[in-house]
């Protein structure tokens, strides 16, 4: 009986055994791939074979020059004023009947320009030309100072009675200076003068100055000059003295003297002449 146990439990220990060998193994587990997807290209990149379009600079005028107007200081504006153009390119030409040159065509650069004219003072202006662009270039321009006179005596008379020395006698007369200025009011004129009286040897006038009074020598005849209104500056061989209403000058015969106004007032003066026959002009 104990050997029949024995068996049996060997076969069962067989059997067992020929279970596990016939059972088939487990598959493996697939391994991880590392193979990324497929991008789409950039959406910048451009196919092959094709190239970018070059960049073109912006285009600027190469149109350059200048356009000129000359006026007066009341804003008149002058014709016939020579205009020459010195710089990168050299030219000349003269203002039409509107006052106005034009320069087209210059090179940029720094040019200087120079005015003149026979009624003009002469004046120089520097002007910028850019690039591309017109300058438009404004100057005003001041009259030409008038030419110096010199008042001198007529040939000397021959010897005669003593009245021929002198001139004819005049008639008193009086004036009311507010009135008289009213009545000769020099407006815009550069300058008037009004005779005031006329006797022997001295002369009298009232004088309206705007602009320089010319200047003036007396080789034998003594000047006093009283300022009525306004003020002026009195040059007297050269030298300047301020004179302001009720101002007082006396200019000994032989010197050379002139008048200017002195701010925008009107410059008045009364003149008197004294040693010279008056019926001489002056």
């Amino acid at each position: 009986m104990r050997n029949v146990m024995l068996i049996s439990s060997l076969l069962a220990g067989v059997v067992t055994m020929s279970v596990y060998a016939q059972a088939p193994a487990p598959a493996p587990a697939p391994a991880p791939t590392t193979q990324k997807p497929a991008t789409a290209p950039p959406a910048t990149q451009k196919p092959a074979g094709t190239t970018a379009a070059p960049r073109r600079a912006p285009t600027t005028s190469s149109r350059s020059g200048m356009a000129i107007t000359v006026t007066s200081p009341r804003g008149a504006t002058i014709a016939g004023v020579q205009v020459a153009l010195t710089g990168p390119t050299e030219r000349n030409g003269e203002t039409d009947a509107s006052g106005q040159v034009n320069f087209p065509g210059l090179q940029a650069g720094t040019y200087r320009l120079r005015f003149s004219g026979d009624n003009v003072t002469a004046f120089e202006r520097e002007v910028i030309v850019r690039a591309g662009q017109i300058s438009d270039v404004d100057v005003t321009l001041s009259a030409a100072p008038e030419p110096k006179v010199i008042v001198k005596d007529a040939p000397a008379l021959p010897q005669g009675p003593a009245t021929s020395a002198s001139g004819p006698k005049g008639q008193p007369v009086t004036y009311a200076i507010g009135e008289l200025l009213e009545k000769e009011y020099v407006g815009k004129q550069p300058r008037r003068e009004t005779l005031l009286s006329c006797s022997g040897n001295e002369r009298a006038a009232m004088i309206q100055l705007n602009e320089p009074m010319p200047e003036r020598l007396y080789e034998n005849a003594d000047a006093i000059y009283y300022v009525l209104g306004g003020e002026g500056t009195l040059l007297l061989n050269g030298k300047e003295t301020k004179l302001g209403l009720n101002g007082f000058a006396s200019v000994p015969r032989g010197t050379s003297h002139s008048f200017l106004k002195r701010g925008n007032r009107l410059l008045v003066l009364l003149s008197v002449l004294s040693g010279e026959p008056c019926e001489q002009p002056r």
